[in-house]
């Protein structure tokens, strides 16, 4: 076999023709080595499967072994995955680029892991081998990860093509596993992103629309939290511990103002805990984000659908027989009303949930 190629470079002032090469080796199935902000990664062209064989047989690995797609882009994801799930959408925007890996199930029925690396240099290569490209850790299967370009080459000199090298890596360190089904989220392999956070991220988030963010929805937050709180047998402040966030935001809101004076006088009137809170716009990556969107009214769904059309089998109607009135200037009595409403609405809700 031919000798391995060696592209040095440094990383903190790198240009992109720096890496041409190294990406023409990548994309037509060589085996190139790159740092990573965990580990040295040793990747190839996952089209070619006479390239991902070798690169098995090289780490000496199981024919078997689940390889992870290494992305340069988050919307490359979309090309893997038909409907991805609020969930991953907040996994993703969280802690990508990084040192996450999120195990899912493709559009064609495999199960894959994906991970976007923290490292610029990786990331321009990905982009510009513009491939799928499938990468492991360089090392032999249960030996420790190598984390500079001198080792690979004393290792593995000659069996692969091409090492970039972008000096020593700190660590070697591990990337976090997830893997997020139809059932939740379970960390496989706890790494440099705490279990805590990963669980933060998948709590089934609870978004409730009105227009202003300060009568309808905030409402309807404080009265779900309860709900759910009577639920579970906890106090409504230990209802994210038990995995659930509560959010609300209007169509049209003024960020910043209070919740309106009525709606915590009905509010306290039933016995719930008014938290201190500003409105805020709605938004498309609230949407995205939210494993339910409950609207006031009908233009509110419309709207949430029109900002967002993949959520519109998560959104819908709080109450499905009609709409949720503003109560703005109508007196107390109408919040009172509209109070009762929505919390007749959320019982039959919080069953679903």
């Amino acid at each position: 076999m031919s000798d391995t190629r060696v592209f040095p470079l440094s990383r903190a002032v790198f240009q992109p023709d720096d890496l041409a090469e190294p990406a023409r080796i990548l994309a037509a199935g060589g085996l190139v080595a790159f740092p990573t902000e965990t580990v040295y990664g040793l990747g190839t062209n996952a089209e070619k499967g006479s390239s991902v064989t070798r690169l098995l047989e090289v780490t000496r690995s199981p024919a078997d072994r689940r390889l992870t797609l290494h992305l340069s882009q988050p919307w490359e994801l979309d090309r893997w995955v038909r409907d991805i799930s609020p969930a991953v959408r907040r996994l993703t925007r969280r802690f990508w680029p990084g040192p996450l890996t999120v195990v899912l199930r493709c559009a064609d029925g495999e199960t894959r892991g994906f991970r976007i690396p923290a490292d610029e240099v990786a990331r321009e290569l990905l982009k510009l081998a513009a491939v799928p490209v499938v990468a492991t850790s360089v090392n032999v299967a249960e030996a420790p990860p190598i984390n500079d370009a001198s080792t690979i080459l004393k290792h593995f000199g000659g069996r692969i093509d091409a090492v970039v090298d972008g000096g020593p890596v700190v660590g070697p360190r591990q990337s976090t596993v997830v893997e997020v089904d139809e059932k939740g989220c379970r960390v496989s392999r706890e790494g440099l992103v705490p279990r805590g956070e990963i669980e933060v991220a998948c709590r089934r988030r609870i978004l409730f629309v009105c227009s202003g963010n300060t009568c309808r929805s905030p409402m309807a937050e404080v009265l779900m939290r309860r709900a759910l709180a009577l639920r579970m047998g906890v106090g409504e402040d230990k209802v994210e511990e038990k995995g659930y966030a509560v959010e609300s935001a209007g169509v049209g809101a003024s960020p910043g103002a209070p919740i309106s004076e009525d709606a915590a006088r009905v509010l306290e009137e039933m016995g719930c805990r008014v938290r201190e809170r500003k409105s805020r716009g709605l938004t498309v990556e609230m949407i995205r984000e939210a494993d339910h969107v409950f609207a006031m009214t009908r233009s509110h769904l419309s709207r949430v659908i029109e900002m967002a059309p993949e959520a519109a089998g998560r959104a819908r109607r709080l109450d499905a027989a009609r709409d949720i009135e503003d109560p703005v200037g109508a007196g107390v009595e109408a919040y009172r009303a509209a109070a009762k409403q929505i919390r007749k609405a959320i019982e039959g809700a919080v069953k679903s949930l």
